[in-house]
């Protein structure tokens, strides 16, 4: 009998001290009810394949593929309706593909009218979405953004080095650990390469069609071969660290550093086409602007949108607050969060204010009438999309990782023990893609006078001063004015 109650008492005890652990597990998930009261449900949750006794989720990154696509078929009856993608499997276990999906789509819908009922199908093409999550222990895992299935996870690297955020395009994922770049096969997670960068990498990298951009806390930009780490790489010399992640907009690509300026470099030639000066350091990184601009904020305040290809200006905003985060260009919106949370909306044709709300530490993801952000109380806040009118807010608070998401459609929020979930609107089955890249060299439109081209070269002290040939001024026959488009218009104080 007291074997009996001895038991009972450490089933007890130990009840009570697992309780906690299981409530936080689920309390992580938004539950459905709360989602569906705002229109939401949860696509799917999943965890990441790490172990998060040792580690914590650090980077969550998307690409959207414009190289790969998928269809999906609705067979479509009075008896309700059938999906049919071409990720469906057999009966051997191998995927339909393309031309399985469409037969067995069309013999459902010949089944269907064979038996008198009328049917129609309805095909629907996506671009393979991705999300690429990265660990503290140099995990990397990739997952379907449509369906939470995961593709591949690999380790790389070593676990006890730094990890920085991922680079990817169509076919890569570029992975900077310590200080070794890694190129992984976007399908397969298999490492193609791996190679040593001449510098201590301030960043993580960007990926063009042809190259990898990795910046080096000491101001240099290590430029490789996507496709071929063997080959030495272009060294880009900027002035201070660039310790921001890079972005790669049309066929540029362009880097802040702490000394307030902003660089822009041909993606795949040598050479960089102009540099812009700030009156204060730039800590984030530059937004595209479909389908030949570039949106650059930076701690003094300003907004300012320049053409990629020359870096005139074509308008400026001032907040009156330091800006930290990127900017968030959704269709004809440019969204600015600042360092004091006040949330702008500002038109992305005349850079002018269209509305504000206070209290919102960033843009997480948009719909055509919706815009979500996390307000400063780690709530999941909604807003009118063009009124600014606040709709109401979810529970978040235990949620501490967020994708920012102005590609598509879809929420991503997270947990750094590995919990990834996604939501979307309950009508928005097909996520909405939105354009991402910017347009190549537009035919009305001259690039700035390029600087002396860096040779390539196996140390950084190779490259040629940047500083020696090149100017703020836009190109000939531009139409902007040619005065520094970041000089403070007031003067100095």
């Amino acid at each position: 009998m007291l074997q009996r109650y001895l038991l009972l008492g450490l089933c007890l005890v130990l009840g009570t001290i697992a309780s906690p652990a299981v409530a936080q597990r689920t309390g992580a998930l938004i539950s459905p009810t709360e989602a569906n009261r705002f229109g939401l449900e949860r696509m799917w949750f999943t965890r990441v394949q790490f172990d998060s006794a040792r580690g914590r989720v650090t980077h969550v990154r998307q690409h959207v593929s414009s190289k790969y696509s998928y269809s999906v078929h609705e067979v479509i009856s009075a008896r309700g309706r059938t999906i049919v993608t071409d990720r469906d499997i057999d009966t051997l276990g191998v995927p339909l593909g393309k031309e399985g999906a469409e037969k067995r789509a069309n013999k459902l819908k010949a089944q269907l009218v064979g038996s008198g009922i009328e049917a129609e199908i309805k095909t629907h093409v996506l671009p393979e979405i991705t999300i690429y999550v990265v660990t503290d222990s140099a995990v990397v895992q990739a997952i379907d953004g449509e369906t939470g299935r995961t593709r591949w996870a690999a380790v790389v690297g070593n676990s006890r080095y730094p990890t920085d955020a991922p680079g990817a395009n169509d076919d890569y994922v570029a992975i900077v650990n310590g200080t070794n770049l890694y190129v992984l096969d976007q399908a397969t997670g298999d490492v193609a390469w791996r190679r040593q960068t001449l510098g201590a990498p301030g960043a993580g990298p960007a990926v063009s069609d042809e190259r990898v951009f990795v910046p080096m806390a000491g101001g240099t930009i290590e430029s490789y071969v996507v496709k071929d780490g063997r080959q030495p790489p272009w060294v880009f010399q900027s002035r201070g660290r660039a310790i921001v992640q890079p972005v790669v907009a049309g066929s540029g690509v362009a880097w802040p550093t702490d000394k307030g300026d902003l660089y822009v470099a041909e993606a795949n030639l040598t050479g960089i086409r102009y540099r812009l000066e700030t009156k204060r350091p730039i800590v984030a990184r530059p937004t595209p602007l479909p389908p030949n601009r570039l949106v650059v904020v930076s701690t003094d305040g300003y907004v300012n949108c320049i053409r990629e290809l020359s870096g005139s200006l074509v308008w400026r905003f001032s907040t009156g607050e330091p800006i930290i985060q990127p900017a968030v260009v959704i269709d004809d919106a440019v969204f600015v969060v600042t360092e004091d949370d006040n949330l702008f909306r500002i038109s992305a044709e005349t850079g002018m204010e269209q509305w504000w709300a206070p209290h919102i530490r960033e843009v997480l993801s948009a719909t055509k009438t919706r815009l979500y952000c996390l307000g400063d109380t780690d709530r999941l806040v909604i807003f009118d999309m063009k009124t600014g009118g606040r709709l109401g807010s979810l529970s978040t608070e235990q949620l501490d990782i967020r994708m920012v998401n102005f590609s598509t459609d879809r929420i991503f929020l997270g947990s750094s023990t590995g919990l990834i979930q996604c939501l979307r609107e309950v009508d928005a089955e097909w996520p909405t893609i939105r354009a991402g890249n910017l347009e190549e060299k537009p035919k009305d439109e001259k690039p700035a006078a390029k600087e002396e081209e860096p040779a390539p070269a196996a140390e950084p002290a190779a490259t040629p001063d940047p500083f020696g040939a090149f100017g703020t001024e836009p190109a000939a026959g531009a139409t902007e004015s040619k005065a520094d488009p970041f000089a403070d218009p007031f003067g100095s104080l």
